[in-house]
Order: structure tokens, then sequence, then C-alpha cells
């Protein structure tokens, strides 16, 4: 989205750097294909797996709040921060056991991934993990965690490091690459809207951007695979390398075959539990849907004017300026635009041949979870990455 430093948001619709690519994916499309090369061609030496909204550690702020209570009580802070942290280590994994792979990465896919790959690259499920949680933010954390991931793995310069994440933390992604473009303005304002956090990797975080160059020198080594990412924040072109989308998508309007079914007008219950014209929810996830907890509600505010930088007023037909209130007028209008490609990096869109796959109450996978579920199942897993795997390829080759 800019050559520049300076945090932006997108716009609806977006108006892509590429033509979108549109691929019909099968599950024999892997056949053959050799995936040792994304460390032996592309240089891949670790991947990090970073699931999407509402399959963290406290996607609904249950533990946010009580510790927030724990500090207003002497007396009940104890028992409050234990109760805390024990509901914060088991909200993950019972999350897992009704969702299984359909919209989650479990560490039985991480594990397949590793077994393609052949055991290089490194294949990780990101810990500790952000919370999950649907706001600025939540995915600001994220951001400033994966900064500190990169730390860890500290890639030279012919090394890279592949991001391979599921939903909003796509989003998360796309802050990050303001953060490794590291213009210092930009970088004072960030940090000074969240102000005093809790946890040593904000802190860690601003010792990292602090005593390096502009751009971080690992931005050039990060390569970022975001499936069923909403359209939000603007990516700096600066902070990373390679940026693939890939969208579950079906054409519906010939004259514009990249555009979404638009959210609004409302649609048949069928049609998007059957995930008839693709991914709801990303179609969806867009401005004005985040979900404050009122814990967080001052430091969203603050992050609001950076992380909404640019984003314009939605235009008022006479189908939307009368809802009430606002906020759903607002989104309504944002819905109607149909936005389904992101303004950078590479977008696919992808239409599913159905694999005969259900999930436990019989729907197809391709469809669940109004289409949002497929990206992160082991079953389509292999044909992601050949396709993630090409793309990468076809982008490191210099242009004729």
């Amino acid at each position: 989205m800019m050559e520049g430093h300076r945090f932006q948001h997108q716009s609806y619709p977006t108006q892509p750097l590429i033509l979108p690519q549109y691929h019909l994916l099968k599950t024999t499309d892997a056949v053959g294909v050799d995936f040792s090369t994304l460390h032996a061609e592309l240089g891949v030496r670790d991947v990090f797996l970073v699931h999407g909204t509402f399959m963290g550690d406290d996607p609904f702020a249950i533990t946010e709040t009580l510790r927030s209570l724990a500090g207003g009580s002497a007396l009940l802070e104890r028992p409050l921060l234990s109760l805390a942290a024990k509901l914060q280590e088991q909200m993950k994994p019972t999350a897992e056991q009704f969702t299984s792979d359909v919209g989650n990465y479990t560490p039985e896919y991480r594990e397949e991934f590793e077994r393609l790959v052949g055991g290089d690259p490194l294949v990780r499920l990101l810990e500790p993990t952000w919370s999950g949680q649907n706001h600025h933010f939540a995915r600001a954390d994220l951001a400033v965690r994966l900064l500190c991931a990169l730390d860890g793995a500290r890639p030279a310069a012919d090394e890279r490091v592949l991001l391979w994440g599921h939903s909003h933390a796509g989003n998360g992604f796309a802050i990050l690459s303001h953060l490794l473009a590291n213009d210092p303005p930009s970088m004072r304002a960030f940090f000074d809207a969240v102000g005093p956090q809790e946890g040593a990797h904000w802190q860690r975080a601003k010792e990292i951007l602090a005593n390096a160059l502009s751009p971080h020198p690992w931005a050039r080594s990060v390569l970022i695979a975001a499936f069923g990412t909403p359209v939000r924040y603007g990516w700096n072109r600066q902070g990373y390398r390679h940026l693939v989308h890939v969208l579950n998508h079906v054409p519906v309007d010939p004259n514009q075959p990249s555009l979404a079914r638009p959210m609004f007008p409302p649609h048949s219950l069928g049609d998007m539990v059957n995930a008839k014209y693709g991914d709801w929810v990303q179609a969806f996830g867009i401005a004005g849907t985040d979900v404050v907890p009122p814990t967080s509600k001052r430091v969203n505010q603050q992050l609001a004017p950076i992380l909404e930088a640019g984003l314009a007023d939605p235009v008022f037909g006479n189908d939307t300026r009368f809802i009430r209130p606002e906020r759903v007028k607002t989104a309504c209008a944002r819905w109607k635009t149909g936005t389904r490609c992101h303004a950078d990096g590479t977008n696919l869109l992808v239409t599913y041949e159905p694999s005969g796959r259900t999930t436990s109450l019989g729907r197809p996978i391709e469809s669940a979870l109004f289409g949002h579920g497929v990206a992160t199942t082991t079953t389509w897993l292999p044909s992601h990455l050949a396709l993630i795997l090409k793309t990468l390829q076809q982008a490191e080759r210099p242009n004729p």
C-alpha cells in the first residue's frame, strides 16, 4: 500500500497493485511436489503458524477482566489471579477439542507440515500465543509477539522466515510490516498510543526497534502467507519480502469477478452456511466489526487514529442512509462494496473442489465456518503448501 513508513488503513473497495490470480484447487494438486525446495531453494529456515480470532488463550477477555478486578481488591487479588491463570491455561486446549483443525492450527497440523517439508524448515506454533480477541490492541499485541519471535529466530540475510496465518492473524502481520519498516516517528506514535503494558515482550519490542536500522534488516527475510484475512490494515512494503493472500472465493459477477458477494443486503442463512459464494467471514470482518471489552476500550480508542489512518467514510445510498445506529449503517455501506482482495501482495482467489471430508456436524469442510474453516485443515495443507511454494518461487524469479 505504501512506499513510506506511516500506518494506513485499506479502502473499500481496494485497488490491488496487481490483478488477482484465480485457482480451482484440488487435493491432488500436491502430488509430485518437492516440498524440500521450501528450504533448499527459498531458504526458509523457520515457519510460524498463527491462529486467527477467537482461537487464542483469552478470546473473550475473561481472564483479562479477572486480572483487572484483582487489581482493585487486595482481599481477592490472589484467588482471582489464580483463577485467571488456570482459565487461560485451559482456554485454547478446550477450544481445540471442539474445533479440531477447522478454523484452527493444531499440533497435528504442525506435525504434518513438518513431515511434508522433511523436517527442514523448523515448523512451530506461535508460543506464547496471542489472545485471539477481535480488536486493534489484540492484533497489535500479536505483531509485537511476532517481532520478539523474529528476535529469537534472528534470520541471517540469506535466510527466510515464513509467517503462515489465518484470518485476523494476517492483520497482525500487517502491523508487523510497519514495525519492521521501523520509521521512528511512526514507532513513537504507536508505542505512545499503546502506553505502558504488562509483559516483557512490549519492552523488548521497543528495544529491538530502537537499536535497529530503518527498515529493520529482518524485513527482507520475512515471507507471509495469509489465509482468509479480512481487508483491514494497510501493509508496508518495506516490512516484508513477499506477501501472498489465499482467499476462498466463488465469482459472482462476470464483470467484476474479484468482488465477493456483498454482505449487505442480507442473504439467506443457507447461502452463508453452505459458503455458496466463498468465505463469508473474510468478507464480514472488515472495519467496524471489532468487539472491544471494557478493559481494552481506552487503548483501542488511542490506537484507532493510527491503525485506521486514511480510512474513508463510506458512501450511503437509499438502502443504508436510514439505518441506525451509525456504526451498523457504516458497516453495511462497506459490506456493499464486496471487497475481497487486499491492496498489496498477491491475491490468490481459490475455489475448492470438494474433498469429500466432512466435519463432526456432517458439513463439507470446504463450507465449514461459513467458508472460513477450510484454510486450516490438514486435508488441504499439501495443496495450500504447493500453491504457496509455487507463488513464492515465481516471486523470487527476476523480472524478464
